[in-house]
């Protein structure tokens, strides 16, 4: 830091200085006069003899106030100004990469962290100049364009988090180069992985600094993995690759949605090489999470969620007893349709969805069912009146048209008056849906002998919906991506939708749909929970890492100036023009010295 002058040749000026002192030499000389006596003059004189030195110079105040002021204004003139550490251009853009891999740890804290906290150490060299900052999201989002107000960027940049999602870095840049157009400016990207090879067009009066943050480290990342039904066993892959440049030991825990572990490998992977482990004949389960360790600064990578789904259409066991139209419309909605012939408790114990008819409920088979209600089950059987009415909102009456259905009687049962009624005649209920000891059902209280129903047009799409219902439940929504959105159109009767982490927070919160719903940004595994007037239903889903942000590799800093394309790598200073102050002490001095002027008439 110095000090230095715009326009030091005004410091000729001083020679006016010499000219008012001068002109003092040339004041207004006493007159000669005869007076009495000079007694009194001679003791004035001893008194002022007497005067302490300071008190003297007062008899000539008025000359040093205008050398002073004078003095000062011949500062002003020459533009005097400070020039310390800062950084170039009337507009400083931050574009700040807030993905997974800037979560990475570099000691104690995190990429992001060090990126904020090089961020408030450059506002800090600030000369007033406007900021704008710039998320680099898939879609570049600007939080701030154009401030002066320091303490409103520095709050800003203290509540910046991650986002998780890759950072669009080019489309980053190109909105800021927009945004400075033509004038003076310069563009802080903080990032980790941006390499100089990339081709930038910058005009002439921008410069470029890319902080690259942090350092290369060991990594080991789940690549992929996968779980399938095969010859009717459970089997995975799953891939770790090994970024640093030493072979690594690592262990491989497998965990189903229980947390249990089914199984455990300690394997070795050459540096900068992918390792492949299959899995065999794992255990059934709904979900399956794959954990790595061995790494320490970034773990975002070493867990992965698989799901093992519905691999085909579900298996349907029809048994016996079955209204031939029934069957009929099951063929047509699933394609893999088992018919039974017997209701033994071998058969009930299949993995499906079964139809039944005419089975005592002690023996009702495990799993979603669909049941036909029968006098044969020890059922009341009660006369129907009134209108059919049914829940429209309930995806099993989409397009079945139940008010046209005739039905005359109807079988009750007190044990299942918990399930919902999606149709009914009167105060009978003739369809229930729910669960049922742990298991989801669909009744249908009434024989399909005794009705038109078969005949509609209708019943086939009531079958179909039956097997997707049914299904459904232990379904699972599936991948994405950080920041991505859902389209969610739930059933008119849902009222309230949250979406809750691991740990059962509720993380979002929705009660209208208009709009596709936002997913979280933090991977893992989460749930989405609809609640209707009197049920709530569940199915889970997982956020996964991109691809990208599986690696934690860094580049090295550059700086590129737009004229010259090389590496900046001297210091930038900034100058602050302090030439007001001294026009500030010229005012103040010259209010002084009209003071002492007219202290001295008055006297």
């Amino acid at each position: 830091m110095g000090m230095g002058f715009t326009a030091p040749i005004y410091f000729l000026f001083s020679a006016f200085l010499l000219l008012v002192i001068l002109m003092y030499f040339f004041r207004k000389q006493y007159d000669k006069k005869a007076i009495p006596s000079v007694l009194l003059w001679q003791e004035w004189m001893n008194e002022f003899e007497a005067q302490a030195w300071w008190r003297k110079l007062q008899h000539h105040l008025l000359l040093y106030l205008q050398l002073l002021a004078l003095l000062f204004l011949i500062f002003t003139l020459t533009q005097p100004f400070f020039e310390k550490e800062g950084i170039e251009g009337d507009h400083l853009i931050f574009i700040v990469d807030t993905s997974a891999s800037m979560t990475a740890l570099e000691g104690e804290k995190s990429r992001l962290e060090l990126a904020k906290e090089k961020m408030v150490q450059t506002l800090d060299k600030g000369d007033d100049q406007e900021m704008t900052i710039i998320v680099a999201k898939e879609t570049p989002e600007i939080l701030l364009e154009r401030s002066q107000s320091q303490k409103e960027i520095v709050k800003l940049v203290e509540d910046l988090g991650p986002t998780y999602a890759s950072a669009n870095l080019m489309d980053s840049i190109n909105l800021a180069k927009s945004l400075l157009g033509e004038e003076n400016g310069n563009i802080q990207l903080l990032t980790d992985n941006f390499s100089k090879k990339t081709s930038l067009e910058l005009h002439k009066n921008t410069t470029f600094f890319a902080h690259n943050i942090g350092e290369s480290h060991l990594n080991l990342a789940i690549e992929t993995f996968g779980i399938t039904m095969r010859e009717n066993k459970v089997v995975g892959v799953v891939t770790v690759k090994n970024e640093g440049d030493v072979s690594a030991d690592f262990d491989l825990s497998i965990y189903n949605d229980g947390e249990e572990v089914l199984q455990q490998v300690t394997e070795k992977v050459e540096g900068n090489k992918v390792k492949t482990i299959y899995l065999e004949e794992l255990p059934p389960a709904t979900m399956y999470r794959a954990v790595v360790s061995g790494d320490k600064q970034y773990k975002l990578d070493n867990e992965q969620f698989a799901f093992l789904g519905q691999q085909q259409d579900p298996t349907v066991y029809v048994h016996k007893d079955i209204h031939p139209f029934a069957r009929k419309a099951v063929e047509i909605a699933s394609t893999n349709v088992i018919h039974l012939s017997s209701n033994s408790t071998e058969e009930n114990n299949f993995d499906g969805v079964h139809l039944i008819k005419g089975v005592a409920r002690s023996d009702w088979p495990s799993g979603p069912k669909l049941v036909f209600l029968s006098g044969e089950d020890g059922e009341d059987e009660v006369e129907l009146t009134g209108d059919v009415s049914a829940n429209m909102a309930d995806p099993l009456t989409q397009s079945v048209e139940m008010e046209n259905v005739y039905v005359e009687k109807a079988f009750t049962s007190k044990e299942l008056s918990s399930l919902d009624v999606v149709a009914s005649r009167g105060e009978t209920p003739l369809i229930l849906s729910g669960i049922y000891e742990g298991d989801p059902i669909i009744v249908v209280t009434f024989e399909l002998g005794s009705s038109d129903w078969p005949l509609h047009a209708g019943f086939p799409l009531f079958m179909f919906h039956s097997i997707q219902e049914l299904t459904q439940n232990k379904g699972m929504l599936g991948y994405f991506y950080p920041g991505q959105t859902m389209d969610y159109f739930p059933a008119s009767d849902v009222r309230k939708a949250e979406i809750l982490n691991e740990d059962n927070e509720v993380v979002f919160a929705y009660n209208t749909f208009e709009q596709p719903i936002e997913l979280p940004h933090t991977p893992g595994l989460y749930t989405l929970r609809e609640t209707k007037d009197q049920k709530e239903k569940s199915r889970t889903f997982t956020i996964m890492l991109e691809d990208t942000e599986k690696s934690i590799q860094t580049e090295e800093s550059f700086t590129i100036s737009a004229e010259s394309s090389v590496d900046q790598e001297k210091e930038t200073t900034t100058s602050k023009n302090i030439s007001y102050l001294f026009l500030i002490l010229a005012l103040v001095v010259l209010l002084v010295e009209w003071e002492v002027y007219r202290r001295g008439i008055s006297n």
